[in-house]
């Protein structure tokens, strides 16, 4: 087991359909991958639960990982990890350069008139990100906000098992993090990342000099499971595994609902996801004056669905970038991963966790 005068880093992405932890250590400017783990919760028949796993499934699941990973988590020095969700929000502003403390309390206004959550008490925290390159005056600052019981409740999962919570970052930037440590932003333009969970897309837009942006997509992995469930008649095992290796349109005989006669096509899960992104990319362009999106960057759990980046790249007319988190690292052990982009909110967290 690692001891107590470890310098290992942790990071944990503890997700609505599996458990994710990276384990690293610091060597000179570079990080090494000492473990890694990724878990799902629901094995055996289980039906995802889209509202996320109760803390009674969650907590002893998250022990049991932490234990296969040979760590003690009353040791655990260095661990960061992140909330995500509909309690969640961030978003760019610009503000004139103040103090630590007029900026922290003048933002706490500007969070509450730019980013309202649902009138719960509200916890709130910044980062500047730049000067601002249209306002020389001004600053460039991400905003950051979630509620208290939000807040707490993930704290809460930690310390059930005790382990210390450290760094609590949101999903998006450390999705972000793993991949602008050591990976290049474009001087002209955005690049648009996609992070596609079991409940839903989270999608990015970032560049070196323009706006950062993140939005909620409702579309996640659960819902291209449920589209196979209904159209093949599939039970839930049986429809993730068809997902996994044949995609969307695979090679088995369709359901037809007794009396279904003529009308209008449903859209499927995929088109649904592009209208999504589409809209989105529009309201960014109508925010920023910025159209020019570089590629896109894909990763979580769906990323690797079938089809998926031909999709893209056909409707939006852009490159895909498959982005494994694990290739930024130094490894001491074979990285033998089926989906490592699963694992990059998990990576970009360890390394938040020493920055």
């Amino acid at each position: 087991m690692f001891g107590l005068g470890s310098n290992l880093r942790i990071g944990i992405d503890l997700g609505t359909h599996s458990i994710k932890v990276a384990v690293v250590e610091k060597v000179g400017p570079r990080f090494r991958l000492i473990k890694w783990k990724c878990s799902e919760m629901y094995t055996g028949g289980e039906k995802y639960d889209p509202e996320g796993p109760k803390k009674s499934v969650a907590v002893p699941h998250l022990m049991k990982v932490l234990t296969e990973l040979g760590l003690q988590p009353r040791k655990v020095k260095h661990l960061a990890s992140c909330i995500g969700g509909q309690l969640v929000a961030a978003k760019e502003i610009s503000s004139i350069m103040q103090t630590e403390i007029e900026m922290a309390s003048s933002l706490l206004l500007e969070a509450r008139k730019h980013i309202p959550l649902d009138g719960s008490e509200t916890i709130v925290d910044y980062q500047i990100l730049g000067d601002d390159v249209k306002e020389t005056d001004k600053v460039r600052v991400l905003l950051v906000a979630t509620t208290r019981k939000a807040f707490e409740t993930h704290q809460d999962y930690l310390r059930e098992i005790e382990l210390k919570p450290g760094i609590i970052d949101i999903e998006p930037l450390a999705v972000l993090n793993a991949y602008v440590v050591h990976s290049q932003l474009p001087d002209d333009g955005v690049i648009i990342f996609l992070h596609i969970g079991a409940k839903r897309t989270i999608l990015s837009v970032f560049g070196r000099r323009d706006m950062f942006f993140t939005r909620d997509l409702p579309v996640g992995g659960m819902h291209f499971t449920d589209e196979l469930m209904r159209n093949f008649g599939l039970e839930y095992d049986e429809a993730e595994r068809i997902k996994k290796t044949q995609g969307m349109n695979p090679s088995i005989e369709r359901k037809t609902a007794e009396g279904a006669g003529l009308g209008l096509a449903e859209r499927t899960t995929l088109e649904k996801l592009g209208d999504e992104i589409n809209r989105s990319l529009r309201y960014y362009v109508k925010e920023t004056g910025q159209s020019v999106f570089t590629h896109f960057v894909l990763t979580g759990g769906s990323a690797m669905l079938i089809g998926l980046d031909t999709y893209l790249s056909n409707k939006f007319n852009l490159p895909i970038e498959l982005y494994n988190p694990f290739n930024q690292l130094d490894s001491r052990i074979p990285i033998d991963a089926d989906n490592p982009y699963q694992m990059a909110a998990a990576v970009g967290l360890v390394i938040r966790g020493d920055m």
